[in-house]
C-alpha cells in the first residue's frame, strides 16, 4: 500500500538580477546642489587670490609711504638742522652789547639777517635751494677736473690771502701755461643752487642792483655823489656775496673774473653812502672797505696788479691812507690822525687793507714802500696799554685777531728788510717777536674755547678762520726764521769742518768742541723751526695724527704724514738742514763723537 506523502516539486529558482552588494553613489546630494558647490570652491579661490593680491599691495603701498615719510621727515629735518643751526649765526650789523665790535657784519649770512637761517620772503623753493647749497659747500660732494689753459691765478683760497707770507703766483702760473686743476664738486652744485635761488628772488620781486658795463674802466669808478641806481634789497646783497665767495671757491680764472664783476656790483650800490661821512655806521663803512680788499685780492690773483693797487689804495682813502700816487713808495710813516678812535670793525678791515697792499708792493719789488707801509700798519696794531680782565667772547676775539696780524704784518716787514739789506739787523728779533704772539694766539684759540663752539653766534665762524690763519702763519714764521737761520751759517765753515771730521775720527769732548759749535747750534736751531712748521701744517691740514708704518732698517719708525705743497715745502728743508748736520757730525765716523759733538 502506498504511502501517501506530499508530493515535493522542485522549481528552478528565477535567475536575479546581479547587483553589487555596495554601490558608492555617484553623489550624495541632487545634481543642482553639485554644480552651486563647485562654483562656490571657484568664487572662494579667485576671492582668496584677490584678497591676497591686495593685502600684498596693501602691506607695498604701507611700506612705500613709510618709507617716503622717513625720508621726508629726514630731508626736511635735515634742512631744519641746517636751517636753525648751520646757518643759524647771525649777519648784518647788530645793536645788541656785542654790536660794536662788528662780528655779525663780517658773517657772511644765507640772507636770514640778524635772525640768521633764511629770508621767509625768498619762498619754499628758494630756501631749500639755498639749504642745499649750503649742504653742497659745507659737505662737499666729490671732485671733478678741470684744465687752465693760459691762464694765471693764484692757489690762494678766498680766506687765505695774506695769511701766509707774500701774495704771489707760481712760476708756471706767470708763463701762462696750462694748470690741471681739480675743482670741488661741492661748489660748483653749490653755485647751481644759489642761482636757482637767485632767479626765484627775482620772481618774488626782491629788487637787484643791475649789473655793470663790461666796458667800464678799471679800478674805482664811482662817482663823488654816490651810485644812482638802486641801492638793492640786503637779501639780494647777501645772495650776490654768496655767488662771488662760491666763484671765488672754483678757483677757475673765469670763474674768478665773474666773481670780481659781482663784488664790484654790490660794492657800486654800497659806495653812494660810504662816501659820505657821517652818514654810515662803521658796520657799514667796514663793509664796503672790505669788498673793496677782496675785489683788489681778486685782481692780484688774476694778473692784474695794477688795478689792485688801486682797489687798495680806494679802500685806504676811507681812513686818510693814500698809497696811490705818481711815486708809490711815498707813503705816510705815521697814522692818520683819529687812528686810535678807529671802531673795531673798520680797524681790522684797514688791516687787511695794508696787509694786502704793502705784500703786493713787494712782489713789485717796491721793498721801500712795503716796509714803509707794514711799519704803518704796525701802528696801528698797537694794543691799549690796558685791556680789561672781564671782556665778553668778541672783545677777546678782536684782541687776539689783532695779535695774530701783528704777527703776520712783522713776518712781512722783516721778510722785507732782509730783502734790502741780508745783514740787516732787524730781521731776526722781529721774526721772534712774530713767533711769541703767533704761538701765543695758537695757545689761546687751540683747542677751540668753548665760547666759540656755539654755532649761533657770528664769531664762531670768525674764530675758526682765526684758528687756521693763526696755524699758517705760525708755520711760515718758523719757515722762515728757519731759513735766515740757515742763512747764517757761512758754506765755507760748514765744509770745512765736514772735512776735518775724519781727520778728528778719534777726539775726545775737549777736542770736538772745536769743531765750530756756533754753526752746529745754528743750524740745530734751524732744524727745530722746520720740526715746527711741518708740524704747524699738519695740525692745519688735519693730518696731525700720525699713522704708523712698518720700521725699516737705519730708521727709528717710518711714518706717513704730510699733506699739500707747503708741508712738502718744510718737509724738504728740513732735511736738507738734517743733511747738513749729518756732515757736520760726519755720519759714519762713530756715535761716540757724534753724541760729544752734539752735546757741545
Amino acid at each position: 500500500m502506498r504511502s501517501s506523502r506530499p508530493l515535493v516539486l522542485l522549481r528552478r529558482p528565477q535567475t536575479l538580477p546581479l547587483r553589487p552588494l555596495l554601490r558608492r553613489p555617484l553623489s550624495s546630494v541632487p545634481p543642482t546642489r553639485n554644480i552651486n558647490n563647485r562654483t562656490t570652491e571657484y568664487t572662494d579661490s579667485t576671492v582668496y587670490a584677490f584678497s591676497y593680491l591686495s593685502r600684498t599691495i596693501k602691506y607695498v603701498l604701507i611700506s612705500l609711504v613709510g618709507i617716503g615719510a622717513t625720508g621726508l621727515i629726514g630731508f626736511e629735518g635735515l634742512h631744519f638742522w641746517v636751517e636753525k643751526v648751520g646757518m643759524g649765526a647771525p649777519s648784518r650789523e647788530d645793536s645788541g652789547i656785542d654790536g660794536v665790535w662788528g662780528w655779525d657784519g663780517e658773517h657772511q649770512g644765507w640772507t636770514g639777517g640778524p635772525k640768521g637761517g633764511t629770508d621767509p620772503r625768498l619762498g619754499f623753493k628758494a630756501r631749500h635751494a639755498l639749504r642745499a647749497a649750503w649742504i653742497s659747500q659745507e659737505w662737499g660732494a666729490g671732485s671733478s677736473a678741470s684744465i687752465e689753459k693760459g691762464m694765471h691765478t693764484s692757489a690762494f683760497h678766498p680766506d687765505y690771502v695774506a695769511a701766509r707770507s707774500i701774495i704771489t703766483t707760481t712760476q708756471a702760473d706767470q708763463a701762462g701755461g696750462g694748470v690741471r686743476k681739480r675743482v670741488d664738486r661741492g661748489y660748483e652744485i653749490a653755485d647751481e643752487y644759489v642761482d636757482m635761488a637767485i632767479k626765484e628772488a627775482k620772481k618774488k620781486g626782491l629788487v637787484f642792483p643791475p649789473e655793470l658795463s663790461g666796458a667800464r674802466a678799471s679800478g674805482p669808478t664811482f662817482d663823488n655823489d654816490g651810485y644812482k641806481g638802486p641801492h638793492g634789497d640786503p637779501a639780494a646783497m647777501d645772495l650776490l656775496l654768496l655767488k662771488a665767495g662760491v666763484l671765488e671757491r672754483i678757483n677757475t680764472f673765469d670763474s674768478l673774473a665773474y666773481a670780481k664783476d659781482v663784488y664790484e656790483q654790490v660794492l657800486s650800490s654800497l659806495s653812494s653812502s660810504a662816501l659820505s661821512p657821517g652818514s654810515v655806521s662803521p658796520g657799514g663803512q667796514a663793509k664796503v672797505m672790505r669788498l673793496a680788499s677782496k675785489v683788489g685780492d681778486l685782481c692780484a690773483r688774476t694778473g692784474s696788479r695794477d688795478e689792485a693797487t688801486k682797489w687798495w689804495s680806494w679802500g685806504l682813502g676811507h681812513v686818510g691812507i693814500d698809497i696811490q700816487g705818481k711815486v708809490v713808495g711815498q707813503v705816510e710813516g705815521k697814522p692818520a690822525a683819529g687812528v686810535k678812535d678807529l671802531p673795531p670793525p673798520v680797524l681790522r678791515a684797514t688791516i687787511a687793507l695794508i696787509t694786502s697792499a704793502s705784500a703786493q708792493l713787494a712782489t713789485t719789488s717796491s721793498l721801500q714802500a712795503a716796509s714803509e707801509l707794514q711799519a704803518l700798519g704796525l701802528t696801528y696794531l698797537t694794543p691799549p696799554p690796558l685791556i680789561p680782565a672781564n671782556q665778553t667772547p668778541a672783545a677777546e676775539l678782536h684782541w687776539t685777531w689783532l695779535t695774530q696780524r701783528s704777527s703776520l704784518l712783522k713776518l712781512h716787514l722783516s721778510s722785507v728788510l732782509y730783502a734790502l739789506q741780508k745783514t740787516n739787523p732787524r730781521s731776526l728779533p722781529l721774526l721772534a717777536e712774530a713767533k711769541e704772539e703767533a704761538e701765543e694766539v695758537i695757545a689761546d684759540i687751540n683747542p677751540m674755547p668753548k665760547e666759540y663752539l656755539d654755532k649761533s653766534k657770528a664769531t664762531t665762524p670768525a674764530a675758526k678762520l682765526l684758528a687756521r690763519d693763526a696755524l699758517l702763519t705760525g708755520a711760515e714764521i718758523a719757515f722762515t726764521r728757519g731759513l735766515l737761520l740757515e742763512r747764517t751759517v757761512s758754506p765755507a765753515a760748514s765744509t770745512s769742518s765736514s772735512w776735518s771730521i775724519p781727520f778728528f775720527s778719534s777726539l775726545t769732548t775737549s777736542s770736538a768742541s772745536k769743531l765750530q759749535p756756533t754753526t752746529l747750534t745754528t743750524l740745530q736751531a734751524a732744524q727745530k723751526e722746520f720740526q715746527r712748521a711741518t708740524a704747524l701744517s699738519l695740525l692745519e691740514s688735519g693730518a696731525d695724527k700720525r699713522k704708523k708704518g712698518p720700521k725699516e732698517e737705519g730708521q727709528e719708525e717710518a711714518v706717513v704724514v704730510g699733506r699739500g705743497e707747503e708741508w712738502a715745502k718744510y718737509n724738504r728743508s728740513l732735511e736738507r738742514v738734517n743733511g747738513k748736520i749729518d756732515e757736520l757730525l760726519g755720519v759714519g765716523q762713530g756715535a761716540e763723537v757724534k753724541e760729544e759733538v752734539k752735546k757741545v
